[in-house]
């Protein structure tokens, strides 16, 4: 029978490690996006700024009718100049407020104004493309322009080559769009336009290492686990095979301390169990034997008695102690039997028994439909079967014998009759040895042993007898076996 994974130990330790080191990673990680997108921010506008105020420095000081033209053709990072006689935006939006007062630091007692925006992309406006395309054609040779690119970079473009791939390539991304104005004089006013990279996406390698710690965990947790599912399902395969019957049942003594300890515990009182057992049955097959001698040597002497009326009184009570010596016998066997095991088809079964039993003049048919495998002790099966048509045959006149499977794929056989049933008290009493209920069915022969021998083959085979009442008549004996 085939168990959910998440029904086992194994399985929900598993699952239970690997989701809390994922939260905690879900957690960690999300702190650490958080942390990074605010100092790549941080860093991104001090950089602006610090770029935005030395340009302006370095315009208040160039000549009036030149600023234009080196702005124009300034080559800056992200960031594209104009020189214009009004501002390109006249108050703060977004958070240009904070990047406006960390320019005023740089540059005390200056008009700024800085509005900030999310775009789409990181394209710049095609305007200022142009714009800059064409001041660097014109004023490549610039003195003042070369001399404001070359104090603030070194005298190299250091633009990053990642930035220079993909400069106005990147679409689908959001960005951060910056205006600067900055007062120069009276007159004229440097209106600066950035791209800020927006949210950058978390590094795959941070990704690849959360998976990897994950599985790694799962994989620490399943061993783990197994080191102590493992013994325990051992265990439970011990304890179901000593309650179905089975002598000399020991379960391993491995795992951790407490399994172990668990573990010898099963096999101590196993091993008792077993012992007693033994013992009782050893007594009751003594017993059943011993009468044996006696009761053919009172059979023979009643066998002599010539008044025909005295011999039948003194040989009915002897049949009926040989019976239940018998059936005693035969209950003390139960679910002990030395017959091995093997696959059966109880169809085979069913139909054979109910052909011996009309050969009886037991009225008892079958009822199959296809063959059901299963694996058993077929003689022992039959036994059971027998015991519940002969109930059939003698309390409701016979009965019908049904095969099937139920949904648990389960061998179902079911022992139907017409007769009147059972009280519904005494359902949970009548398979009990000696126990008989002739008040509730018709009078009859019998030790009491029948439904007894039944159930205690049923649970050696790791099944059960269910017995209940149909509507409107009748009884139903069901003899149910695992598939």
């Amino acid at each position: 029978m085939s168990l959910n994974p998440l029904s086992t130990l194994t399985g929900r330790m598993v699952l239970v490690t690997m989701a809390a080191v994922a939260l905690s990673y879900a957690a960690a990680f999300a702190l650490f996006a958080n942390e990074r997108g605010e100092a790549l921010r941080r860093a991104a506008e001090t950089a602006l700024v610090e770029r935005v105020t030395y340009a302006a420095e370095r315009l208040r000081n160039a000549p009036a009718d030149r600023r234009s033209e080196l702005a124009a053709t300034a080559r800056d990072f992200r960031v594209r100049y104009s020189v214009a006689n009004l501002p390109g935006v006249n108050a703060n939006a977004g958070g240009g407020a904070r990047i406006a007062a960390l320019m005023r630091e740089e540059m005390q007692g200056v008009e700024i104004y800085v509005a900030t925006r999310q775009v789409e992309g990181g394209r710049l406006p095609l305007r200022e493309q142009r714009r800059s395309r064409r001041g660097r054609e014109r004023g490549r040779d610039g003195d003042h322009a070369e001399e404001l690119h070359r104090d603030r970079h070194g005298g190299v473009d250091d633009e990053p080559r990642e930035w220079r791939h993909r400069r106005g390539e990147i679409g689908g991304l959001h960005s951060t769009e910056v205006r600067v104005s900055l007062r120069l004089d009276q007159n004229s006013w440097l209106n600066a336009v950035a791209r800020l990279p927006g949210e950058r996406p978390p590094p795959l390698s941070v990704l690849f290492g959360a998976l990897a710690s994950v599985f790694a965990v799962g994989i620490g947790a399943a061993l783990v686990s197994r080191q102590i599912g493992r013994p325990l399902a051992q265990l439970a395969d011990a304890a179901r095979a000593l309650g179905a019957g089975a002598s000399n049942v020991e379960a391993p003594v491995t795992g951790p301390a407490d399994v172990r300890r668990a573990a010898g515990a099963f096999n101590a009182m196993a091993e008792r169990l077993t012992r007693q057992l033994n013992r009782q049955r050893q007594m009751l097959w003594a017993l059943s034997h011993d009468l044996r001698t006696p009761i053919t040597a009172l059979k023979l002497r009643a066998e002599l008695v010539e008044d025909e009326e005295a011999r039948r009184r003194l040989l009915a009570p002897i049949a009926e102690i040989e019976d239940l010596t018998e059936h005693a016998l035969a209950l003390a066997r139960a679910g002990a039997s030395e017959e091995v095991r093997v696959k059966a088809d109880l169809a085979d079964i069913v139909t054979t028994l109910c052909g011996e039993l009309a050969d009886l003049g037991l009225a008892i048919r079958a009822e199959t439909n296809a063959p059901v495998i299963i694996e058993c002790r077929p003689s022992e099966i039959a036994r059971a079967l027998r015991n519940l048509a002969e109930n059939a045959a003698k309390h409701g006149g016979g009965g019908t014998m049904r095969l099937s499977r139920n949904d648990s794929n389960e061998a179902v056989i079911d022992v139907m009759d017409e007769g009147p049933g059972v009280d519904e008290a005494l359902l949970s009493r009548i398979t009990a040895p000696f126990f008989r209920v002739d008040a509730a069915r018709t009078q009859s022969d019998g030790a009491g042993l029948g439904l007894a021998i039944a159930l205690a083959i049923a649970e050696a085979h790791g099944g059960r007898l269910e017995l209940k009442n149909l509507q409107p008549r009748g009884f139903c004996a069901r003899l149910v076996l695992p598939g």
